[in-house]
């Protein structure tokens, strides 16, 4: 009797984490796409909303040039009073996402970064198949090339200005096909 309610009790501990873990603040703001236009690229995008687990989801569809050596799309939120104030204090960003089988970027976007070298993480997607990817903010860093602002922290942290996602270069140029959903700020 007392292996089990060991048993039963560990489960519920088990669970209670794993409840207390997912949750977070969801994320409110405007969407916005964008390119390499300004790098002399010619990639394309689009962004449409549709719905996945009842709630708003962004599907973003396009191509990476062949035309300039670096190119790129991304999508970023322009995020509410509420989601940037919960981003100062983040201990890690939350998303699900439906891939393609390439690797995407999520960058934490500061002020203080002036060449574009935001801290970003790398992550892999599955084609087609559904993922939930939770990202610590100590796993966000800077691309070597960029002019080294320090970790993410509490000071430069109060500086966010939004989050982005993009194409990575591991697998440019060419045809791209994600969407991202339940996107949250972890408080814990």
């Amino acid at each position: 009797m007392k292996k089990i309610l060991l048993v039963m009790l560990i489960g519920t501990l088990f669970m209670y984490g794993c409840a207390k873990k997912s949750a977070g603040i969801m994320v409110v703001g405007e969407w916005a796409a964008f390119t390499d236009d300004s790098n002399g690229g010619d990639s394309t995008i689009e962004l449409v909303e549709i719905e996945k687990d009842g709630m708003t989801a962004y599907r973003l569809t396009g191509i990476v040039t062949e035309e300039f050596v670096y190119g790129y799309t991304g999508w970023e939120i322009d995020p509410d009073v509420d989601t940037l104030e919960a981003l100062k204090t983040a201990k890690g960003i939350s998303f699900k996402v439906l891939g393609d089988g390439q690797d995407y970027i999520i960058k934490y976007r500061i002020s203080d970064v002036q060449d574009h070298a935001h801290h970003e993480y790398r992550f892999e997607t599955k084609a087609g198949e559904e993922l939930t990817i939770e990202v610590p903010i100590n796993f966000f860093h800077q691309p070597a090339w960029g002019a080294d602002i320090g970790a993410l922290g509490q000071r430069n942290m109060q500086n966010v200005t939004s989050i982005s996602w993009q194409t990575h270069e591991s697998w440019r140029p060419g045809p791209y096909d994600i969407t991202l959903w339940d996107v949250k700020v972890m408080q814990e």
